[in-house]
């Protein structure tokens, strides 16, 4: 290999570790995040056990937007782990589809980052809708609140989660979204940015991919209202890493 073709790999390795280093801070972030919101009373709530580990990588969704070309976000673990996946619609893109596995029967605690410009479904791995964010779809919306409030129990297996644009909200606008799954407490925390379909990555591009994607976060969190439900902690103090 040349001395030339050795710096490049270096750099993109550097890059890559830069950006890597932001999204840990990030979890850290996130971690030190307090939990105390008002739950219901027989809501079960998502709290750190420890130490939290925290796990982070990147990957560019499918060119395919289908259930069966999900991007998996990882293995939820009832008191073990929990699942967080960043990502954007762009203009153009109908829907992302994202797998996550539940490992036992599990209450699952859904989170949301929602703006009113996402809609958020839960399905089987089939595509069944087992809930919805849309207001309007009755007996689905009280199963997606049942969800946030950890009040839904899952049997194990894999899931898909649906994000598409909500009612009202143009095709053209890029928009950004935050969803968490959990099953109680969980000590470690892994994170998932997903980044626009591409056929050919290198280094450098793939490190340039979660740039961009952070700055979409950082641009969510500046509009997010803070205290509703447990899914505040999807975002945290992003903003405080790069003000």
């Amino acid at each position: 290999m040349s001395s030339s073709s050795t710096s490049v790999v270096t750099a993109g390795a550097a890059s890559n570790a830069s950006v890597f280093a932001q999204l840990a801070q990030i979890q850290a972030q996130l971690q030190a995040q307090n939990d105390a919101l008002s739950n219901q009373a027989t809501a079960q709530s998502s709290n750190a056990i420890g130490t939290v580990q925290n796990f982070t990588k990147s990957v560019s969704k499918s060119q395919y937007n289908t259930v069966a070309s999900a991007t998996d976000i990882g293995t939820v673990t009832k008191g073990q782990t929990r699942v967080n996946a960043f990502g954007a619609l762009a203009s153009g893109d109908q829907a992302d589809y994202l797998s996550f596995k539940l490992s036992r029967k599990s209450a699952i605690n859904l989170g949301h980052l929602d703006m009113g410009k996402t809609r958020v479904q839960v399905m089987t791995k089939t595509g069944t809708v087992l809930a919805d964010s849309d207001s309007k779809s009755g007996k689905l919306f009280d199963a997606y609140n049942s969800m946030i409030n950890g009040q839904t129990t899952l049997d194990a297996g894999t899931y898909n989660i649906k994000v598409s644009r909500a009612t009202g909200v143009k095709l053209t606008e890029k928009v950004n979204y935050g969803v968490q799954v959990a099953a109680g407490d969980y000590s470690k925390d892994y994170t998932t940015t997903v980044t626009a379909a591409s056929s050919t990555a290198s280094i450098s591009a793939s490190a340039a991919g979660i740039s961009s994607a952070l700055t979409d976060q950082i641009t969510t969190m500046k509009n997010w209202t803070i205290g509703q439900t447990g899914t505040q902690k999807l975002m945290g103090s992003m903003i405080d890493l790069f003000s």
